[in-house]
């Protein structure tokens, strides 16, 4: 935990942090953003001189495309330098030059950040588990697939669940894409795909003495949302309609929690024991083998985990599928369902092709302190307001916001590692000239 000194340098550093970095910043986004999203005045951030295991960027493309890789907001010195200055400015104002070294980790229609955690013991030693990505196009080799894309999150966890995350973000996109190649692209075959994926890369994964991570990818595949989640972290879905200016969160990835009733029951039906406390997560109990010592793993799916796969905890993820253009029609119908299962007419429905997609995905170090709403409002300003920031502030921004909730929540003692990406998916159609 936190000594006396650091707990009391921790106040004295957030006083200073607000004073200095926000003062354009607070007025500019209390205009645009929900109050709880710009809590990032407020955030105290525990500086390391350690060595951030984040992705890096690879020198050369991989055949299935460019990915977009995090980088830590305030551990990198000139990253966080070129945040500060991207904090003043409009997302139009933005040029290639204003993003200087943040180039890899995206720009106005996807990016991806990251924060190491805090997790006791000396600041030299942390280490960040999580990993996230973004590959548009995602190329696979189909002529018709030139606007796919791909993103997600792996949070690793347990000693050693570093290498586990960094094996998934690196190998994954890879063998999706070969298997993606061979098949039609039926919906079917491509639910199959990111099923045996999953599977094949908990095979081959560097978990021999210890280590897994969560997994949760969105795959753009020709007019088809594929979301395939094995963990607690999340991805969500969320339309945007620009004459209303209103952010709809349309669909929530599972939280693979131990306490629900079906992985409950197939844990048990595996020799697998389920702790569910009168307060906090449940957790699958397993032996770890490094210590011989009795541990609890807070998710019933995961890549990696061998010793707790033994008792029932599995690779497989909930694939759930969404079609876009009936998701584009659906927001245009003008028709409403109420509660009773009654079809009315919303008579302040705009039914003109005003349409928005875009996608999150993001770690429990963020969602334990945001809500799939708050991160979505955010964003959506970033991506659509006419005095928008950038999207990579609106990324900082939630992340600082989360390190405030873990700082108010523990007190300095723990912070997780924080991760986010998100991805435009759809933009309409420009009107036809009249």
């Amino acid at each position: 935990g936190a000594s006396t000194f650091e707990s009391l340098s921790s106040s004295l550093m957030l006083r200073k942090i607000a004073m200095h970095h926000y003062p354009s910043a607070r007025s500019h986004f209390c205009r645009k953003v929900p109050a709880l999203a710009f809590a990032i005045s407020a955030a105290y951030i525990r500086p390391v001189s350690t060595t951030v295991m984040e992705a890096k960027k690879p020198k050369e493309c991989p055949s299935y495309g460019c990915p977009i890789l995090p980088q830590d907001v305030y551990y990198d010195e000139s990253i966080k330098d070129t945040l500060t200055d991207l904090r003043g400015k409009k997302r139009e104002d933005v040029s290639a030059d204003d993003l200087k070294g943040l180039e890899s980790s995206g720009g106005k229609d996807m990016a991806t950040l990251t924060l190491i955690g805090y997790k006791g013991g000396s600041l030299e030693s942390q280490i960040n588990q999580d990993r996230s990505f973004c590959v548009s196009p995602y190329k696979i080799g189909s002529k018709d697939n030139a606007e796919g894309k791909i993103l997600g999150v792996f949070d690793g966890h347990a000693n050693l669940g570093e290498k586990v995350s960094q094996y998934t973000v690196t190998e994954l996109p890879k063998l999706l894409a070969s298997k993606l190649k061979k098949i039609d692209g039926e919906e079917e075959q491509v639910k199959t795909a990111l099923t045996e994926t999953f599977h094949e890369i908990d095979k081959t994964a560097p978990a021999e003495i210890s280590g897994g991570c969560t997994a949760s990818v969105v795959l753009q595949h020709g007019r088809k949302i594929y979301f395939a989640n094995a963990g607690d972290s999340v991805s969500f879905l969320v339309v945007y309609r620009a004459q209303s200016q209103k952010a709809e969160v349309v669909y929530v990835t599972r939280e693979d929690k131990p306490s629900l009733p079906e992985e409950q029951a197939r844990v048990e039906s595996m020799g697998g024991q389920v702790y569910i406390p009168a307060r906090g997560t449940s957790r699958v109990l397993y032996t770890d083998p490094e210590t011989g010592m009795q541990s609890g793993l807070a998710m019933s799916r995961s890549i990696g985990d061998w010793e707790a796969g033994k008792v029932g905890v599995i690779p497989t993820p909930l694939v759930d599928v969404i079609d876009m253009p009936s998701l584009v029609e659906g927001q245009m119908s003008c028709q409403q369902i109420e509660g009773d299962g009654e079809m009315f007419v919303d008579i302040d429905c705009d039914s003109k092709d005003d349409v928005y997609v875009f996608a999150v995905s993001a770690t429990d170090g963020m969602m334990d302190f945001a809500t799939p709403e708050i991160i979505a409002q955010t964003v959506a300003v970033s991506l659509y307001g006419e005095e928008g920031p950038h999207l990579l502030t609106a990324l900082e921004q939630l992340i600082f916001m989360s390190a405030q909730g873990w700082q108010q929540s523990k007190g300095g003692r723990y912070r997780d590692d924080i991760a986010i990406v998100v991805s435009q998916l759809r933009i309409p159609p420009p009107p036809p000239k009249q």
